[in-house]
């Protein structure tokens, strides 16, 4: 009997080995580097527009909604070259390629003397960003089996909320200078390590390399995996999808369609959510809540909340549906923008009562926990299940344009809404989109979850058996 114990334990051992080799892909993806880009606005700029501080560079409201924008345009530069680049060149070496752009924001910061230069700065980042953003959930949804599928996608979630963290935190201390070098040495640090990894299975059978795509997927697997099987799936994808892969042709499927129209307008929802606003400007935010509470200690908080939300979501993202939890997730948030709204509105009457201090604090928490168990992982999870693999790069490249393409407008947007019409205007407007967004998520969004690429695509080009029929693995 002890014998049998340690063969069990043994055999856990083995099974444990190739879910933490993908946990460490997935770290040296770049998800870190991404939430830190987001959120280096969040303490630099309050820092470098007020005038009594240490700061080398002062720069204006309207100066400032620029740097914290100008991620973005680098986003949009990069993100649909990226996934044409994974698609010719392989994740790896479009990964590995990203982290030069980071070590080019972080020399310009250190030598910035203008607000020009810290805007090619923000614009490099952006361009990593945008390069992370793409090619992150493609390299997942390929090296991840599909009961392992949710939990990786929340993982990459999470750690972009350890960049926001860990910036939001140092940069309540540091200088932003130093700020911006740990950044820069930690993108380093990860691309190195991916060096060592291996190649996308799905991009090395692309380019009929069987024997290194089997090599790929044992890095990923346990010994006893059904190599033979995966490898023919993966052929068969490609099989079906030989013809290039240009706009027009694509949308010559009625599946690619129909996921294009998800996926955009998922991108859309998450962005009027308002998240990347919270993100960008979470202590101007409370600065303008008039409250006695430090700003930045509220935005530590909330970006632990934001950590710890995502930590809740690795593990019970699998336990429903992926609309579900967009359901829970837009009407939560829905409603704690309101609050907020409702805050802002009810302070410029002077209007006050016990406890109404705590009620930014409180209502942006519970909305960054509301984010982060639905919008936050499961659009990131759906981008990479809705597409064939010769579609991928160009569909995740379109709709991560899309989604900066929101967000440049809203936060170059916010800052100059909360001046002119008031900080409650703009909560009012996102609260009642994101909750009217439901009835979108209800007609467009399939159901992805426990299922293969191809019953995802047999749902989306209009099976009934693949819409009627239960799948034995939700």
């Amino acid at each position: 009997m002890p014998k049998v114990g340690e063969e069990m334990v043994a055999s856990k051992r083995r099974d444990l080995i190739p879910k933490v080799k993908q946990f460490i892909a997935t770290i040296c993806l770049g998800p870190i580097s991404l939430g830190a880009s987001l959120s280096w606005t969040a303490p630099v700029l309050p820092h470098m527009q007020d005038l009594n501080s240490t700061s080398t560079l002062h720069l204006t409201t309207s100066e400032g909604s620029w740097v914290g924008s100008m991620v973005a345009i680098g986003v949009l530069v990069a993100a649909l070259p990226s996934g044409c680049l994974a698609d010719r060149f392989g994740v790896k070496k479009v990964t590995i390629g990203l982290v030069l752009p980071v070590l080019l924001f972080t020399v310009i910061v250190i030598f910035a003397r203008d607000v020009y230069a810290l805007c090619v700065g923000r614009l490099l980042a952006g361009m990593a960003t945008g390069g992370i953003s793409v090619v992150g959930p493609m390299y997942i949804s390929e090296i991840s089996e599909v009961s392992f599928r949710g939990t990786l996608g929340s993982f990459f979630e999470f750690l972009i909320y350890v960049g926001v963290v860990m910036v939001v935190t140092c940069g309540s201390f540091v200088h932003y200078k130093a700020l911006t070098v740990i950044m820069g040495v930690l993108a380093l640090i990860l691309g190195i390590i991916f060096i060592f990894l291996p190649e996308s299975p799905t991009y090395l059978m692309k380019r009929n390399r069987r024997d290194k795509a089997e090599k790929a997927l044992r890095f990923y697997r346990p010994p006893g995996y059904n190599f033979k099987k995966a490898l023919d799936e993966i052929d068969e994808g490609l099989h079906q999808e030989r013809k290039k892969a240009s706009i027009m042709n694509a949308l010559k499927s009625r599946a690619v369609r129909r996921g294009f129209v998800a996926a955009v307008g998922l991108t859309i929802i998450q962005q009027l959510s308002g998240i990347d606003c919270v993100l960008f400007y979470t202590v101007q935010v409370f600065q303008a809540a008039g409250t006695n509470l430090d700003p930045y200690m509220c935005s530590i908080a909330v970006a632990l909340v934001e950590l710890i939300s995502t930590v809740i979501a690795v593990f019970i993202i699998e336990k429903a549906g992926r609309k579900v939890f967009l359901y829970i997730s837009c009407l939560g948030t829905g409603l704690c923008l309101g609050v907020l709204a409702i805050y802002y509105h009810l302070k410029i009457y002077n209007i006050d009562f016990p406890g109404m201090n705590v009620v930014p604090l409180v209502s942006i928490v519970v909305y960054s926990f509301m984010f982060a168990v639905g919008l936050g992982p499961v659009p990131y999870m759906i981008y990479g299940e809705l597409f064939t693999p010769e579609v991928k790069g160009l569909a995740i490249g379109i709709t991560i344009t899309t989604n900066w393409t929101c967000l440049f407008i809203i936060t170059k947007t916010l800052p100059v809404m909360m001046s002119d019409m008031g900080p409650h205007v703009p909560f009012y407007m996102y609260s009642a989109m994101v909750m009217t967004s439901v009835i979108f998520i209800k007609f467009f969004i399939p159901e992805t979850k426990g299922k293969s690429l191809q019953e995802i695509q047999l749902e989306l080009s209009g099976s009934k058996r693949a819409m009627n029929e239960p799948n034995p693995n939700i």
